[in-house]
């Protein structure tokens, strides 16, 4: 029972330290980055691990059935073998010492080129898109941000609290009830320009 209480307890601190970025979210000189991170993990890394999962299933299988007798002690040591490929660490000696080297070699070369040099390439350009995407926008993004976050915050007073601080918002001119606000710019600077047009 202790060792799952611990396990919890490891995850529940990394998904609380996590929660930080949404205090953080509203700050100017923060929050364009954490907009970043976001777009990263959920649009660019999601699609990669997609693709990736295809070639690594494909390819697992593919030196499960050459290395059987080699090393590999089952389908999940096949895979485990070929994302540590993914980050470069190779273990020739289970890909040269089989009853098929040239076959083994070949499948490792284009291993390498697809999965290696291609697939992470093409997430590093497409990391460069976004972050070129969000700093065109890092403004606006960051005020809609913000808004969003207000807007959480204000649906968890209650009712009759929230109507109480909206009277004291509201002023009659005429007949007609005009939203009363104050202009206050005391955000820190931000690292990234916003590079759109204001004149749109």
């Amino acid at each position: 029972m202790q060792q799952h209480e611990t396990l919890i307890l490891a995850f529940t601190s990394l998904i609380g330290w996590g929660y930080m970025f949404f205090f953080i979210m509203p700050f100017r000189f923060t929050g364009p980055f954490v907009i970043m991170i976001y777009k990263m993990l959920f649009n660019d890394v999601l699609r990669f691990c997609i693709i990736y999962i295809i070639f690594l299933a494909g390819f697992s299988q593919s030196f499960f059935i050459l290395f059987n007798e080699n090393g590999f002690q089952g389908y999940i040591s096949s895979i485990k073998q070929c994302f540590l490929g993914l980050l470069g660490d190779f273990d020739l000696d289970y890909y040269v010492g089989g009853k098929y080297p040239l076959t083994s070699v070949a499948l490792l070369v284009l291993y390498v080129v697809v999965i290696t040099i291609l697939l992470l390439n093409l997430l590093i350009a497409m990391m460069g898109d976004t972050y070129a995407d969000v700093k065109k926008s890092a403004k606006k993004l960051w005020h809609l941000e913000r808004a969003r976050i207000a807007l959480d915050l204000e649906n968890g007073i209650s009712k009759s609290k929230r109507d109480l601080n909206f009277n004291k918002y509201w002023v009659d001119i005429q007949g007609e009830r005009y939203l009363q606000v104050e202009q206050v710019n005391n955000d820190l600077n931000c690292p990234i320009d916003d590079e759109t047009n204001d004149d749109d």
